[in-house]
């Protein structure tokens, strides 16, 4: 989930770059750096729960408006639109809101585990009969 996160900020930031070379909008470009930011502190394991509190509906809010925004611009766009070039502002809104439900996820998964989801997900991991299959297919090979 850390890497997902962190491509998830990096194409954030992107888009912000993107956005404010040809229009100049400036506030869209806030708004992929604002969700950019939230993402990267997803990142990192060492936030104490009221910030991951604060985190979690940052995201949301953030999340939202990157929808709110793709769904303002819909009634402009003509059948076909996503494969027009000039639509990319609503490709990015669309894509960004998609992107911050990751970062979302984590935020509630620390939140609701009290800081034990990454291990809580390891136990997971260890536990899963698909994964659990996969060892003993490597242990045969290796005897």
């Amino acid at each position: 989930m850390r890497y997902v996160n962190a491509v998830t900020a990096a194409a954030l930031f992107g888009l912000a770059a993107f956005q404010m070379l040809p229009q100049g909008d400036l506030a869209a470009a806030l708004a992929f750096v604002f969700g950019g930011v939230v993402a990267v502190f997803a990142v990192t394991h060492w936030l104490h729960t009221k910030v991951v509190r604060v985190l979690a509906f940052l995201s949301t809010v953030i999340m939202f408006c990157f929808f709110w925004q793709f769904f303002s611009l819909t009634p402009t766009l003509q059948t076909g639109w996503y494969r027009e070039a000039g639509t990319l502002d609503a490709v990015g809104f669309l894509i960004a809101g998609f992107g911050m439900i990751p970062v979302l996820s984590e935020y509630t998964c620390r939140m609701k585990a009290n800081g034990n989801c990454a291990r809580a997900r390891r136990n997971a991991a260890a536990g899963a009969p698909t994964l659990a299959w996969l060892r003993s297919l490597a242990s045969r090979q290796t005897t």
